[in-house]
């Protein structure tokens, strides 16, 4: 039987990797499932290298004693950027939870420390605000989907639009919030920590419509309904997107 892994075995795992082959690391943070305590038994280890200087950010993976790695290389500069240029506006920041949630496993420095403040300095700043035309976007996309859905016969179709419906929801109920979203399983999570009704009510409806489809149309229609109240409620007519002028070949 497979057994899951202790966090001090991945610890003494990613610690020989680290001297091994990035002996110039001034940090060296684990993040993801084995920071936060969620890890199973194929769960890979997360693992974010901090250098002072790096010519460019990178992204590797790699297997070190029978274990998957993820590696992500940068200096400050190069995680400043991705923090706050790439991730920010999406209201996603992964790299800076993985500091936040994370242990560095050698020796703190200064570099550390600066990386570490910064983590923590973006985490409580909170993502972008919705401007009103992001708002008005996503609750077009929102109400069009929903009506996709109500209106399907077709289980297939139908499962495809509510997973496209439940990550929409799940994100604008975040964002709309101030809080931070995240991607798969992260986006579950945050809402889940956020807001646990809704969680069940969005995880429920999903389901729904994989078993009873009927019952899960109504289910989805309820929880859009508690989404979309807070932020002006369905749109569909008024509703406008005109393009750039200079869009045209």
């Amino acid at each position: 039987m497979t057994t899951i892994p202790t966090y001090d075995d991945i610890r003494a795992i990613a610690l020989r990797l680290v001297h091994e082959r990035y002996p110039s690391a001034v940090a060296a943070i684990i993040g993801g499932s084995f920071a936060t305590g969620r890890q199973t038994t194929t769960s890979d280890i997360d693992l974010l290298l901090l250098f002072d200087h790096v010519d460019c950010a990178w992204r590797d993976t790699l297997v070190a004693e029978g274990r998957t790695v993820e590696l992500f290389g940068h200096d400050m500069a190069t995680f400043t950027y991705f923090c706050k240029e790439m991730d920010a506006p999406g209201g996603k920041v992964p790299l800076a939870m993985m500091v936040v949630e994370g242990e560095n496993i050698v020796a703190a420095g200064d570099a550390y420390a600066r990386l570490h403040a910064l983590a923590h300095a973006i985490e409580t700043a909170g993502p972008p605000v919705l401007d009103v035309e992001n708002l008005q976007r996503r609750r077009y996309a929102i109400t069009t989907a929903l009506e996709d859905l109500v209106d399907s016969t077709h289980p297939g179709e139908a499962l495809a639009v509510a997973c496209q419906l439940y990550e929409a929801l799940a994100d604008l109920h975040l964002r709309a919030a101030g809080e931070w979203s995240g991607g798969g399983k992260h986006l579950f999570r945050r809402l889940q920590a956020f807001d646990t009704a809704i969680a069940a009510q969005l995880d429920g409806a999903l389901r729904l419509v994989a078993s009873n489809l009927p019952a899960g149309q109504r289910a989805f229609e309820q929880v859009a309904a508690a989404v979309l109240a807070p932020v002006g409620g369905p749109l569909l007519e008024g509703f406008t997107l005109p393009a750039p002028a200079h869009w045209r070949a």
